[in-house]
């Protein structure tokens, strides 16, 4: 883009040189004499028209891509204000990977100041994404957070407890190694539900009620008796965490929520810390912080008959490094305490409904401050059986497989997988739960997910047990369901 322009000035003044040393300088013309009863204004000479700017295409981002990143990231910017598109990435995905990028370029060269005004300008574009965000914790530069904007001036926070005492013969108990429901053995059949338009960060914000209600009837009459929901906080809540002022539309949300499941005889496992900040105010080293929002929670639904359990946290284990080294940006100490200091306090304000913490990999840790185990599965079913013996070997405690799927995605670029596929490793994996005697297992998911716009597909996407049209694929019809 530079060098056409360039060479079209260069043309454009050899043509007017050559133009003007053609022409013959012309008389002078003598002006004429004013008078004091007419005295005309010289007329203003119109400019010459200014030549546009080539408009960015795809093809200077190419171009520019990994050569010149300033220059790629004035090319992103003109093509996102012009409404552009470059292919299938969203190009605001491809501004933060030029940031991150040219960040590390810089870094590497020294430059380590103008490297982190990088890796912050790529922060702004997506906080979820952990490339900056490790770069900036790695060299101790994360911006200071920016204090969330109240909805509300209400300063005290009002007891959302119901004056009534609950019917705990509708709760699900823990006996020995079993679950159990008014006195019969319970075994949860369940699978993790986002609604298929609003799942991880859309959910609350996005979520249709009436298609919620309508994907809850076609789980029951599957069969399934558990949902697993994710609860994350910034949307139920405004002002700083501790003083816990709800955002009431939301909780409104799941309010319905609550009273659909018990319209379907469907239980709920409500996992308290889905997304946390990890990062500004670490929750595992700030936690004290966030007990109030915990306490509002459990509070307002702790005489709620469809609540089976509270879920401390989501894969916690991850963030002291069981998935991978490079994640471990919290001590295994200071995870387990942050469970030791919460539990407690979730049993003091709801004493009857159970409490586990549904951890990636081993579980046991969890063990002193959980009423069942909870652990998730992602490789081959074949890989399940050794666990499990390990973990019943370990523990007295009911024990929940409470995460494991397999997507269906045949155009996958990584790992292709037809839904005949998912179907027989589904079966697989539920055969050997069942035959180990656990106390149950949650799918992921119920339902494949729409894309957000502007965000390609991927294998996310098709983990459900149901398509996007609500049309049931060949697993359904393999779980052992009543």
């Amino acid at each position: 883009m530079m060098s056409v322009n360039k060479n079209f000035i260069f043309v454009f003044c050899l043509f007017l040189f050559i133009l003007s040393a053609c022409q013959t300088t012309p008389p002078t013309a003598t002006p004429p004499t004013a008078t004091p009863d007419s005295v005309a204004a010289a007329p203003t000479p119109t400019p010459p028209p200014a030549t546009p700017t080539p408009a960015a295409t795809c093809a200077d981002l190419d171009a520019t891509w990994g050569n010149n990143w300033p220059a790629a990231l004035d090319t992103l910017t003109q093509l996102i204000a012009a409404d552009q598109s470059c292919g299938e990435e969203p190009l605001l995905s491809k501004k933060y990977a030029a940031h991150y990028i040219y960040g590390v370029a810089l870094e590497e060269q020294g430059q380590v100041e103008t490297a982190i005004t990088q890796y912050q300008a790529a922060l702004a574009i997506d906080p979820q994404r952990k490339e900056a965000l490790d770069a900036l914790f790695r060299l101790k530069a994360l911006p200071k957070p920016t204090p969330p904007a109240c909805l509300s001036t209400a300063a005290p926070r009002p007891d959302p407890a119901p004056a009534e005492a609950p019917n705990t013969t509708q709760f699900v108990t823990a006996q020995g190694n079993k679950l159990q429901l008014d006195g019969k053995t319970f075994e949860v059949k369940g699978v993790n539900y986002y609604p298929r338009r609003a799942p991880w960060q859309r959910f609350i914000t996005e979520t249709n009620p009436a298609e919620m209600a309508e994907e809850l009837d076609l789980i029951k009459e599957a069969g399934f008796n558990t949902l697993r929901i994710f609860l994350w906080h910034e949307p139920l809540f405004t002002c700083q965490p501790e003083d816990a002022i709800p955002n009431e539309s939301a909780f409104a949300l799941l309010d319905q929520l609550f009273a659909l499941a018990a319209e379907r005889d469907l239980k709920l496992i409500m996992t308290l810390n889905d997304l946390p900040d990890l990062t500004f105010r670490p929750l595992y080293t700030d936690f004290a912080h966030y007990d109030n929002q915990t306490i509002y929670i459990v509070r307002r639904y702790r005489n709620e008959p469809s609540l089976l359990a509270w879920d401390l946290r989501n894969e916690g284990d991850i963030n002291y490094g069981a998935q991978s080294a490079e994640d471990a940006r919290f001590s295994q100490k200071e995870v387990i305490d942050w469970l030791a200091h919460l539990s407690p306090i979730v049993r003091e304000h709801d004493p009857h409904h159970l409490i586990t913490a549904g951890w990636w990999g081993d579980p046991l840790p969890t063990e002193p401050y959980v009423d069942f185990l909870s652990f998730h599965h992602w490789t081959d079913a074949k890989d399940l059986a050794p666990r499990l013996k390990t973990y019943q070997q370990q523990s007295d405690k009911p024990l929940v497989l409470q995460e494991f799927g397999y997507h269906s995605w045949a155009d996958s670029p990584g790992q292709p997988r037809t839904e005949k596929e998912q179907a027989d490793s589904l079966a697989e994996a539920i055969k050997t739960v069942e035959a180990a005697g656990l106390s149950g297992w949650v799918i992921w998911t119920a339902f494949d997910f729409v894309p957000a716009p502007g965000q390609p597909p991927n294998e996310e996407h098709f983990f459900g047990l149901w398509r996007t049209d609500l049309t049931p694929k060949p697993a359904l019809q393999t779980l052992p369901l009543p």
